[in-house]
């Protein structure tokens, strides 16, 4: 899970930055080749949780990056941008550490920096590509379709980002960022078709384009292949927002139908770990849409997300050669399988984590001074369900809690059956 990235400088500090000067790493271990589209998600929250002067480290690196290169990467690889995957999920991993405490970096300039490519563009001179298409998700409120390649997933990312973004503006006391950030956050609703139920590229004039949701590419009017999804299926992008998962589930015509048509999507899923054709359903491997499971807690079915996730630990994972559905990206399916053996699941970019099902009867996680100690009490491979979440010996109301609730250490306790409870 903690494969990646990698450390760069020399034994002395010395290392070559963006800017293909040398530099010396002064307080901090310099690391580069960050594979962020898929860290961010569950790498760098395990970091946070288990190694935070790591990960400060980390946060360090990529504010000099930002510093010598003009702009935050999205995949750093040695000493230059590559470029790769879209989006600016360093505005993620950087709010998610500030808000769970890792502070000891250059928060004003990471955030100035990161502000610009969100709200103004890239800076002259950068080889940083930047937010395509800024110009029409800033204008329309979403990338226009026939402007740019990967329209619909380039809004969905920047939409994740924003709201990341968001949070850390209200937390440098900038309320005016933050109100115009949170608005942008909600552009991704902006390519929901009610009448198709399903998230759709727009162009410019408002025109959603046609669809077809179960081939992961299809030809346009004009015979051209699409890649607006961005490495799947509209099926699968229909379930690509992790951080507003009630925003998503309100979406739907009704709660029921989207415990429905989610609940279809997994029982669509191959249990052939490895398959490298991912289908139009339910594929481990590929970020936007691993933390699928989890959103059947939104919709008030706990059940399913225990019952689901599981599923995934139990199929999509072996000891054999083959061992995963596509590659771990960085170490990002290591580190999903990490938290979600635990029974928690961090939603990237928050303080927030979602409950799941455990795998262990006890699990001890060494958080530099503070200690969590995690039971299971009566789990099995048949007994998956939850009967209650107690927290340092208090129920849940919910199943989620926050960072906070166990920075210090403590106690999580989850009492198992093989019969799920009641919706919540």
């Amino acid at each position: 899970a903690l494969q990646m990235p990698t450390l760069f400088n020399d034994v002395n500090g010395e290392y070559l930055g963006f800017d293909k000067e040398v530099h010396v790493a002064e307080g901090f271990q310099y690391y580069t080749d960050f594979s962020l589209w898929d860290t961010f998600r569950t790498v760098h929250p395990l970091y946070n949780l288990i190694f935070p002067e790591v990960q400060r480290d980390m946060l360090v690196s990529m504010v000099e990056m930002a510093k010598a290169g003009g702009c935050f990467p999205r995949w750093p690889s040695g000493a230059g941008y590559t470029n790769c995957m879209i989006g600016t999920p360093a505005d993620i991993m950087v709010t998610e550490s500030y808000l769970k405490g890792i502070q000891d970096f250059d928060v004003e300039t990471a955030y100035s920096k990161m502000r610009q490519t969100a709200l103004v563009g890239k800076p002259e001179g950068t080889k940083f590509a930047g937010r395509g298409g800024l110009e029409s998700y800033l204008d329309l409120g979403w990338c226009a379709s026939e402007k740019m390649s990967k329209a619909l997933g380039k809004t969905f990312e920047y939409s994740y980002a924003d709201w990341a973004l968001a949070s850390l503006a209200k937390a440098l006391n900038h309320p005016e960022d933050a109100a115009l950030l949170s608005e942008h956050a909600k552009n991704y609703q902006n390519l929901w078709n009610e009448e198709t139920q399903f998230f759709q590229p727009r162009s410019s004039t408002g025109e959603f384009q046609a669809i077809e949701p179960l081939q992961l590419s299809y030809t346009d009017s004009e015979g051209i292949l699409t890649d607006d999804f961005v490495e799947g299926s509209a099926m699968q992008w229909r379930y690509a927002i992790p951080f507003d998962p009630e925003g998503l589930v309100s979406l739907f015509k009704d709660r029921d139908y989207f415990i429905e048509e989610l609940t279809a999507f997994f029982e669509g899923s191959t249990k052939e770990v490895g398959k490298w054709n991912p289908g139009p359903c339910y594929w481990h491997g590929n970020e936007p849409y691993i933390h699928s499971a989890y959103l059947f807690e939104a919709a008030g079915r706990p059940d399913l997300t225990q019952k689901w996730v599981r599923w995934i630990m139990e199929n999509k994972y072996s000891d054999d050669y083959v061992g995963l559905d596509g590659n771990d990206d960085g170490g990002t399916l290591s580190a999903w399988y990490v938290f979600s053996s635990l029974g928690l699941y961090p939603i990237a970019g928050s303080t927030k984590y979602e409950i799941g099902s455990p795998l262990f009867d006890k699990a001890t996680l060494h958080m530099g001074e503070a200690k969590l100690e995690i039971f299971a009490d009566n789990q099995s491979p048949q007994n998956v369900y939850l009967k209650e979440v107690r927290l340092n010996d208090q129920p849940l109301e919910n199943y989620s809690f926050d960072h906070a609730d166990i920075a210090g250490g403590g106690t999580l306790r989850f009492p198992m059956s093989g019969e799920p409870s009641k919706e919540r």
